[in-house]
C-alpha cells in the first residue's frame, strides 16, 4: 500500500517581514528628503538652522560685548557712590586656631598685612553678626606672608575673623587710604593691595606678567565697592589686561614673582 505524500512545508515568513521593513524605511528617508528640500527651497540652501559665529581670536575681543568687565554691584543708577568710612587699626596675633572680635567699622575698608609660621594648612575667614561666614582671606599651606583687602568682598560688616593654624600667626588690619600707592608700576612675590590715587590719570591698558607656577588672581574694586576680576589662572602668565579709569584699589592674591605695569 502506497503512503500519502506529505505536502511541501511551507515558506517561512521572515523574509517577507524584512522586506516590507526595509521598503517602510526607504519611504520614510524619501518623505523626510522631500521635507527638507521643501524646506530649504525658500532660503539659501541652510533653511532655518541658526549660524553662530566663530569666537574671535586669541588676545582680541568680542565687539558685540561690553568692554566693561566690571559691572556694579552696590550703587544704583543715578545714585553717587557712598563715602568709604575711615577705619581704625587693629592687631590680633595667637597661635592655631582662634576666633577674634574685631569690631571693625562699618562701610570702612581695610588692608590687612597678615603673617603665619606654620607648616599646615593655614586659613583666615570672616565673620558677620552671628557668627556667619561672611568672606574667605587667606587658603595657603605653610608659612604665609601678605596683604588682602577686608570690607570689599565681604557681603556684610566684619563682626569677627576666624584662624585656621597650626602655628604663629598675625594680623594688621589698617585703613585702605594707608596701603601702598601704585604710581603705575609694581612688582613683588607676594600678596599685596594697591590705592590707585584718584588723579592717577592712567591708561586703560595694564600689562600683568607672573612668573610662578601656582594660582594667580588679581581684582580691581571701584570707589562704589563693585568688585571685578582683571585677570586669574594658574602658572606664567604675560598679557595685557583692561582697567576701569575709576579703579582705586588693586588687589594682587598669588605667590611667585609677578609685575604690573601701566602702559603710556
Amino acid at each position: 500500500m502506497t503512503q500519502p505524500t506529505p505536502p511541501p512545508p511551507k515558506p517561512p515568513t521572515w523574509p517577507w517581514l524584512v522586506g516590507a521593513a526595509a521598503a517602510f524605511v526607504m519611504i520614510l528617508g524619501l518623505s523626510a528628503g522631500t521635507l527638507l528640500a521643501l524646506r530649504d527651497s525658500d532660503g539659501d540652501g541652510d533653511g532655518d538652522r541658526e549660524t553662530v559665529a566663530p569666537p574671535p581670536p586669541v588676545g582680541q575681543t568680542d565687539p558685540n560685548t561690553a568692554e566693561e568687565p566690571m559691572p556694579r554691584i552696590t550703587t544704583a543708577p543715578g545714585e553717587s557712590p557712598r563715602p568709604w568710612a575711615m577705619g581704625k587699626d587693629v592687631t590680633i596675633s595667637g597661635r592655631g586656631d582662634r576666633t577674634v572680635d574685631v569690631g571693625l567699622v562699618p562701610d570702612a575698608v581695610y588692608v590687612a598685612t597678615i603673617t603665619h609660621d606654620g607648616t599646615a594648612n593655614f586659613m583666615v575667614d570672616t565673620l558677620g553678626d552671628g557668627g556667619r561666614n561672611v568672606g574667605l582671606i587667606v587658603n595657603a599651606q605653610g608659612d604665609y606672608s601678605g596683604e588682602r583687602t577686608v570690607g570689599l568682598a565681604e557681603f556684610d560688616t566684619v563682626a569677627a575673623v576666624r584662624v585656621r593654624a597650626d602655628g604663629n600667626w598675625k594680623i594688621v588690619l589698617r585703613d585702605v587710604r594707608k596701603a601702598r600707592k601704585f604710581t603705575g608700576k609694581a612688582t613683588g612675590r607676594e600678596p599685596a593691595v594697591f590705592l590707585v590715587p584718584k588723579d592717577a590719570g592712567f591708561s586703560a591698558r595694564l600689562t600683568l606678567s607672573y612668573r610662578g607656577t601656582g594660582n594667580y588672581v588679581i581684582r580691581g574694586y571701584g570707589e562704589d565697592s563693585r568688585m571685578g576680576l582683571l585677570e586669574d589662572g594658574i602658572g606664567p602668565l604675560s598679557w595685557l589686561v583692561h582697567l576701569p579709569p575709576d579703579t582705586r584699589v588693586i588687589e594682587v592674591d598669588t605667590q611667585g614673582d609677578w609685575d604690573l605695569e601701566v602702559l603710556p
